[in-house]
């Protein structure tokens, strides 16, 4: 190879890179945590990202559906040419676009409420009963210890000899009362702050929702002034990719909350299991962690049942077990896989890898993910195919 000044350049830039990333590999720990500081930062705007992908669903809904404007004529259309008749038309989809968001966020707010609305007031009674019969269970507990030391003379012999070192016991208790103390005020203050950073990502999605045409084209700009036409149209229809994958991802996933939370409902009307309708809601709310989200309903469901019938709490374990299966091996893949176009197969790697390497929010995010790369390895896949006019002979098999 010719030592020119192309091959001296992309040399010179091989060993840049090498010598950076042997940098950042050395000083991996301080680069990290100046990164999780950014991150920190930032983390207001990516949470407002986030609710506005999720705000844009229901507001396209609105927009689309409730507030669709009727077809106009082609006069009508030459009359909108009038610089009067384009700032009307722009006043209304204002108007339009802030109602649409108006209601976006208040059809979350009433799903929240109401699902809480079931759920809280099962979770009070459970724990006022539980308060009420106290007594009893400390009677039980008192039984339970004279029958034991009875049995077991030897165990009422140990129990008799145990010293409590009172002084010892009470500087502990100061110890502990100090730490609770110090984690209550560290607790306190990230509550606000975390009640800052929520409303300022809310400020945020509503400012991206309101703009986003506006936002859309300047990100176009941004990217077709930075890399040729070819990159910069692949660019665009990968993010126009991950938008759809994201989009069909929540829509499927809400899908198969429903689904489960109505299964779980019936299945505990039939087995006359109490808290149905609560724990029914329970499971769909939760259900939007994928395949663990059931267990964690069901563990919630069981504790607010065992209160009331022990008995009745083991069966409703066993058939939250057996609608785990059912919904993890077969709804969950068929339906929020068939929602993105992914096999079911690749359903389950997306969400295992994912869960292993990132635990929930790999779950959560890895299956987009997948979407996206399966689509573009099938799309490129398919368009080898054709160049090597293979693509008839694949579809007879």
């Amino acid at each position: 190879m010719k030592l020119d000044k192309e091959n001296t350049k992309q040399i010179i830039k091989i060993v840049v890179v090498a010598i950076v990333l042997l940098i950042a590999l050395i000083n991996i720990q301080p680069l990290w945590n100046v990164f999780t500081v950014f991150l920190g930062i930032l983390s207001p705007f990516i949470w407002g990202l986030a609710i506005a992908f999720i705000l844009n669903i229901f507001m396209t809904f609105y927009e689309n559906k409730v507030f669709k404007s009727k077809k106009q004529n082609g006069k009508e259309k030459n009359k909108l040419k009038n610089n009067t008749k384009n700032i009307t038309r722009k006043k209304k989809k204002g108007a339009k676009r802030t109602f649409s968001i108006l209601l976006s966020i208040l059809t979350i707010i009433a799903v929240i409420a109401i699902i809480m609305t079931l759920i809280i007031p099962q979770f009070v009674d459970v724990i006022g009963n539980l308060i009420s019969n106290i007594p009893t269970y400390l009677e039980n507990l008192k039984n339970f210890g004279i029958n034991i030391t009875e049995q077991f003379p030897e165990i009422n012999n140990y129990i008799q000899n145990i010293h409590i070192d009172t002084e010892a016991l009470r500087n502990g208790i100061m110890n502990i009362s100090k730490d609770v103390l110090s984690v209550t005020i560290n607790q306190i203050s990230s509550l606000i702050s975390n009640i800052v950073n929520f409303f300022i990502a809310i400020v945020f999605a509503v400012y991206i929702l309101a703009n986003k045409e506006e936002l859309k084209i300047q990100a176009k700009k941004f990217v077709y002034a930075r890399l040729s036409k070819d990159k910069a149209d692949y660019v665009l229809k990968v993010s126009r990719l991950a938008r759809d994958s994201f989009r069909n991802f929540l829509t499927g996933q809400a899908k198969e909350a429903v689904i489960l939370g109505v299964l779980c409902a019936v299945g505990m009307l039939i087995l006359q299991i109490p808290y149905a309708g609560p724990i029914g809601a329970l499971t769909a709310l939760t259900a939007f962690i994928p395949i663990v989200g059931a267990f964690i309903g069901g563990f919630i469901g069981a504790v607010l049942i065992v209160a009331v019938d022990p008995i009745k709490a083991i069966v409703f374990i066993v058939f939250i077990i057996v609608l785990q299966q059912i919904e993890g091996n077969l709804i969950y893949p068929h339906i929020v896989g068939k929602n993105i176009g992914l096999p079911s197969i690749w359903v389950l790697v997306a969400i295992t890898v994912g869960g292993s390497l990132f635990g929930i929010i790999g779950m959560i995010v890895g299956l987009p993910i997948v979407s996206i790369i399966y689509a573009i390895i099938m799309e490129d896949t398919n368009k080898k195919l054709e160049e090597k006019n293979l693509t008839e002979e694949f579809k007879k098999k």
